[in-house]
């Protein structure tokens, strides 16, 4: 039988199945079942089919809102789904063109990998509640930019997916603290990616984000760990907002335990645990402290 006529006639649910695969697909929708099963969509027949296929573990349920699917490859059947990877852009593209792979989820990517999580975190432009087909969790997270947020596609996976830039990520980790692990999360973070952050990618998503006090908080956590360049870049974005509001470096932490000024930045922080941080590894050579704790003397006070 020729091929093409095998598939127009074969409307067997694992062959449906095979052939979405064949394409490099693991998110379906009910009604594309139907079609390659000669199914009418919507039908009772329809519905059986795709729960006998879940209860088989060939499928897994992963949007409720509208209905999709997820194929299980046998390798991935102890998870009970395939990697996020292979289906986030599928599955959001049609409700979200312009997601993207951020937060602790991004930097592993750009190769920080300090922390294992469970999770993939995903940016929206709305509240969405989380996606846990088989033993994954994908959390989502709310910003009104998110279009014009800089992304990159990420080419060399098993399907193209997007993923904020390591400027982009880093202004998203520190208005998200509170869901990271807070400031020391920022500063290890920061310390793996900033070597490879240049100036136009910096400023384009300083620009996007247009929030003063991101930026604040960004040059700040830059300066005390010695990136200069990095942070007189983003102090000449700052300074064309006119007037930055003093800000707290840390969010979650009460403003009564910030009390060192830093008057370049406007930033309010707690000197002991900015020090504990600067006690690790750096990017300044030695000399550099002392450097470093002169000139706080000269731009901060303690109120």
């Amino acid at each position: 039988m020729p091929r093409h006529l095998a598939q127009t006639t074969d409307h067997s649910s694992d062959a449906a199945l095979v052939r979405l695969q064949a394409g490099i697909r693991y998110f379906f929708e009910p009604a594309e079942f139907a079609s390659q099963t000669g199914r009418q969509p919507g039908t009772p027949a329809v519905r059986l089919a795709l729960h006998r296929l879940a209860q088989r573990g060939r499928i897994v349920a992963a949007t409720r809102r509208p209905s999709g699917y997820l194929i299980v490859p046998p390798e991935h059947m102890s998870f009970g789904a395939p990697p996020v990877t292979w289906w986030i852009d599928d599955c959001l593209r049609r409700i979200e063109p312009n997601y993207y792979v951020g937060l602790l989820s991004a930097t592993h990517h750009w190769g920080s990998s300090h922390y294992a999580r469970q999770d993939t975190q995903v940016m929206l432009s709305r509240v969405h509640p989380p996606l846990t087909p088989g033993r994954l969790r994908v959390v989502f997270y709310a910003k009104k930019q998110l279009a014009t947020t800089p992304t990159e596609i990420v080419r060399n996976d098993v399907v193209p997916w997007r993923v904020s830039t390591r400027s982009a990520t880093l202004l998203d980790l520190l208005r998200h603290q509170t869901a990271v692990g807070g400031l020391e999360t920022v500063v290890r973070v920061t310390r793996d990616l900033s070597s490879a952050i240049e100036k136009g990618e910096l400023v384009a998503a300083l620009d996007a984000l247009d929030q003063a006090p991101a930026g604040q908080r960004l040059g700040f956590v830059f300066q005390y760990l010695g990136y200069d360049a990095l942070a007189n870049h983003v102090f000449k974005w700052v300074v064309r907002r006119r007037h930055a509001v003093r800000q707290p470096l840390e969010l979650g932490v009460p403003t009564r335990e910030q009390t060192t000024i830093d008057r370049r930045w406007n930033i309010s922080f707690n000197s002991r645990r900015v020090t504990a941080l600067l006690e690790r590894p750096r990017v300044a050579q030695p000399h550099r402290r002392a450097s470093l704790e002169r000139s706080s003397l000269a731009s901060s006070q303690t109120v």
